[in-house]
């Protein structure tokens, strides 16, 4: 059988190279069936988010320097659908991380709203209940404009050569990926490689996994206002006849513009085929278990709602509340919360009416293949599809 191994990462913050990199990571010992941890929704309770946390293993030494991030989702300003932060709560406590070294992260966004600097999504995550002293600090990962990009080099097997990601994960020790499963517009379903490639890419490389071009400026929008030509680091913008041109031969993708512009005349091409953003952003996935060791993962497939957490919530949900899974794979994990999800009954008010067996996901979304991104996973060594089931 051919190897499959878990995707945690390089042991040596400085190996950024492919070749040094994958030397260590293929060097690991290959697993070819991932152990995948049931937590049923009646269990949900401290304890048994302890029985769950137990087969994580010691995530960092109780003494030392060490940096845990837990990336997690606070949901965008009008969703209601994103994981609880009293769950947050139980499960970072039954992690045992520790007090004074461990931090909730994310990264800004391309689109308008309240997640596109640091200081408003600090506000949000606040006002949405992640707060101190009940949970670790909440910082975003990609500085105050999300500019801040670590770039990580990928072996010669994935078709992104390399990837821009959130600067903080250079600082970082370990990390754990808590994911609230869901479907998604262009990935079909979003789980924890869709926390990982998307979640914690800095907006250029946001960018580069959402658009086949650069971005561009949207007609009858732009007040020729210069904003845009201040924050653009490669001279890319300039006003012509009163509005803003772009030159796309200069233009590096980084996104910072889009940020800036008071009027909104900034946009980027969101029709890229399903196939090409899948693959992007399944590799984006393997360049952060590159660069930071993360040690487990959770699915919540609770409130598993039609699109993700980046919308505001309808109140519509595609199945009833099933329980949270964990585990060392990111790939089994989302393959098995998949196949949760399709085997149950369709919730009452469902916004897709099939039996339990069907795909949900490709119900709601036939243009989209959700299985696309566990088979690139797979293929490029992020982890394994065949799984065992554990209820804990």
């Amino acid at each position: 059988m051919d190897p499959r191994i878990l995707g945690n990462g390089s042991s040596r913050k400085e190996s950024r190279t492919a070749d040094t990199a994958f030397r260590l990571y293929w060097g690991r010992k290959a697993v070819n069936v991932a152990d995948v941890y049931f937590l049923p929704l009646a269990d949900m309770n401290p304890e048994g988010f302890e029985r769950l946390a137990s087969r994580a293993g010691r995530i960092v030494p109780k003494r030392g320097t060490s940096l845990v991030a837990v990336k997690i989702h606070p949901g965008e300003d009008g969703n209601t659908a994103f994981i609880p932060p009293r769950l947050i709560g139980m499960m970072v406590k039954a992690l045992k991380l520790p007090v004074g070294r461990t931090f909730l992260t994310d990264t800004t966004v391309l689109y308008g709203g309240r997640r596109m600097s640091a200081p408003d999504y600090h506000l949000l995550a606040h006002e949405h209940g992640f707060t101190m002293p009940d949970l670790p600090p909440f910082i975003v990962a990609d500085g105050l404009r999300g500019t801040g990009e670590l770039k990580v080099e990928l072996p010669s097997w994935c078709t992104t050569r390399s990837a821009r990601l959130a600067s903080i994960l250079g600082e970082t020790d370990a990390a754990v990926v808590l994911s609230h499963f869901k479907g998604h517009s262009l990935a079909g379903f979003g789980g924890a490689l869709k926390n990982l490639g998307m979640g914690l890419a800095s907006r250029g490389g946001k960018l580069f996994q959402h658009s086949s071009v650069k971005p561009r400026v949207r007609d009858g929008r732009c007040t020729g206002c210069g904003t845009c030509i201040e924050s653009c680091g490669s001279g890319a913008l300039t006003i012509e006849s009163g509005v803003a041109v772009l030159n796309t031969g200069r233009c590096t993708g980084c996104g910072g513009c889009l940020q800036r512009c008071p009027s909104g005349a900034i946009g980027v091409n969101w029709d890229m085929a399903s196939g090409e953003f899948i693959t992007r952003m399944t590799e984006y996935a393997l360049a952060v278990t590159l660069t930071v060791k993360v040690k487990f993962y959770a699915n919540f497939l609770l409130n598993v709602t039609p699109d993700c957490d980046c919308m505001k919530s309808d109140g519509h949900v595609l199945v009833d509340d099933i329980g949270v899974l964990g585990s060392r794979d990111p790939v089994a994990l989302d393959q098995a919360s998949l196949d949760m999800v399709t085997a149950a009954e369709t919730a009452e008010g469902s916004p897709v009416k099939c039996p339990a067996g069907t795909d949900k996901f490709t119900a709601l979304r036939p243009q989209c293949n959700g299985s696309a991104a566990l088979e690139t996973a797979e293929r490029i060594g992020m982890g394994s599809r065949r799984y065992r089931l554990v209820e804990v």
